[in-house]
């Protein structure tokens, strides 16, 4: 029975699918929008690919250079910069992914741990957020000040100050 009622749900999703498409009122011009969608997302994909590449070889050849001529002391990984260029997000999405598979083959809290660690640096890796700079943003505010002590936020300050441009 509970297989049935999956294929059910299948049939009807499928249908309701090929209804919305196939609609002989709007279905032509929902399949021109689904098109131009898909030609803008394949050219988007394509440039990021094709950026990625180019950085990922210009990165690759000044490592190779920087061995060869002893300047590797020098060189400040770019895993530190605040926001991280293609190559090393690519590196790091598919190292993070790499670590979940792990993480979900090991059991227990190993296993746990890794999966988080994983599904972080695939987050970092896609949406390129600085943690440098959350971490400056929880340094500057004090623990002990709730939002509505901090100064200026109350009532009678934001009164007097709107009393002051009204004046000035």
């Amino acid at each position: 029975m509970r297989n049935y009622l999956g294929l059910g749900v299948l049939g009807a999703g499928i249908g309701a699918g090929l209804m919305f498409v196939l609609d002989p009122q709007m279905g032509k011009r929902r399949r021109a929008v689904f098109r131009d969608k898909t030609v803008s997302f394949r050219r988007q994909a394509s440039a990021a690919i094709d950026k990625t590449a180019r950085d990922l070889r210009n990165r690759t050849y000044g490592t190779v250079v920087a061995f060869k001529s002893g300047h590797i002391a020098q060189m400040r990984p770019s895993i530190f910069n605040a926001n991280w260029p293609p190559a090393v997000r690519l590196i790091a999405g598919t190292a993070g992914g790499a670590i979940v598979a792990v993480g979900t083959a090991k059991k227990g809290v190993l296993g746990f741990v890794l999966g988080g660690i994983g599904v972080s640096a695939v987050t970092l890796a896609i949406t390129n957020f600085s943690i440098r700079n959350l971490l400056s943003r929880v340094a500057t505010m004090s623990e002990t000040q709730k939002p509505e002590q901090r100064k200026g936020s109350t009532t009678e300050d934001f009164q007097a100050r709107k009393g002051r441009r009204n004046a000035g």
